[in-house]
């Protein structure tokens, strides 16, 4: 079937722009996605104890002294039970937040705008079938990755590294199953929140919209990741200038140079306050575009002969 991606990435900019209450679930629906660069950095002037054990600077090595072995680990525990807790807590937003954002574009398309609640009611009804989704993704791809590439990874170890070249061709199929599963699995969710789906039901349904539409979902997803790639590297782009006090900050620290440590620390720090706030709205901003972008393609590759800004919503969600 076709689709008028100019008229689906028009409609859902305007969408976007004209409910700016759906960026606070962008924002949310982004918290369970990305990732962090990695950053090479040289620690070789950091000293070490016996056994070629990296040894703490002085100050941090008093810091730790002060407290009773039981204590530290106590405190230790407590650190990570909090941020087992912080973590629970973001994935349960996020799984609202991209609930609440498909629900969103549901009733503003059908209805002009969408408040907080109705948005927020819709990621909440949906909530355990998007968690269980989101499971069962994870679950089937650490299975494809059991099966896929710890017998490749094997085989290289046995040969000596002459074997990765059969564990190539079972990489790429790892790495084609895992797309293919991640565009289903998005199709789901969209099924689950616009039509009341269960969980093997929006699967299902994910399949069949994926299988009769393959190029022009192909088309769209190439489109969105070129874009939001290009937009999310340059909203990213400032967070590279913060890392360079971080980086001069940790080898004063490392060097014993307090002075240089504490005030590149503090530049690095209010660097990256000040331009939080600019990072989260600008990432809502992008991500509330492209669920936009996906749920009107799902809506007209669903429902071709209804024309894109009209069609009513099956099921208009309202909170309770």
């Amino acid at each position: 079937m076709s689709l008028d991606f100019g008229a689906v990435l028009a409609r859902a900019w305007k969408i976007t722009w004209e409910n700016k209450v759906l960026w606070i679930f962008g924002i949310l629906a982004g918290l369970g996605s990305g990732g962090s660069p990695n950053f090479n950095m040289d620690f070789s002037n950091f000293r070490t104890g016996p056994g070629g054990q990296p040894e703490l600077p002085p100050r941090v090595q008093e810091f730790f002294d002060r407290f009773e072995p039981t204590v530290l680990w106590a405190i230790i525990g407590g650190i990570v039970c909090l941020a087992i807790l912080i973590s629970l807590v973001l994935l349960a937003l996020s799984i609202i937040g991209r609930g609440g954002l498909i629900g969103g574009v549901q009733i503003a398309e059908a209805n002009g705008k969408v408040t907080f609640g109705e948005a927020w009611n819709a990621g909440r009804r949906h909530f355990l079938t998007l968690f269980l989704i989101g499971l069962l993704v994870g679950i089937v791809t650490v299975v494809l990755a059991l099966v896929l590439i710890l017998p490749g990874i094997g085989i290289a170890a046995v040969t000596f590294g002459v074997g990765i070249i059969c564990a190539i061709p079972l990489i790429c199929v790892f790495v084609i199953a895992a797309i293919i599963l991640g565009i289903v699995a998005y199709f789901a969710q969209i099924a689950a929140v616009l039509e009341g789906l269960s969980v093997m039901d929006a699967f299902r349904r994910g399949w069949e919209v994926l299988r009769a539409n393959i190029a022009p979902i192909i088309i769209l997803g190439i489109i969105l990741a070129v874009v939001g790639g290009f937009l999310g590297f340059v909203i990213s782009l400032p967070i590279f200038l913060i890392v360079v006090p971080a980086m001069i900050s940790v080898m004063g620290f490392a060097n014993e140079n307090q002075a240089v440590g504490t005030t590149a620390l503090a530049v690095a720090g209010l660097c990256f306050v000040a331009y939080l706030p600019v990072l989260l709205i600008a990432g809502g901003i992008l991500q509330t575009w492209i669920t936009s972008s996906w749920t009107l393609a799902y809506q007209q590759l669903t429902r071709p002969a209804a024309p894109l800004g009209s069609t009513p919503a099956p099921t208009i969600v309202h909170p309770l």
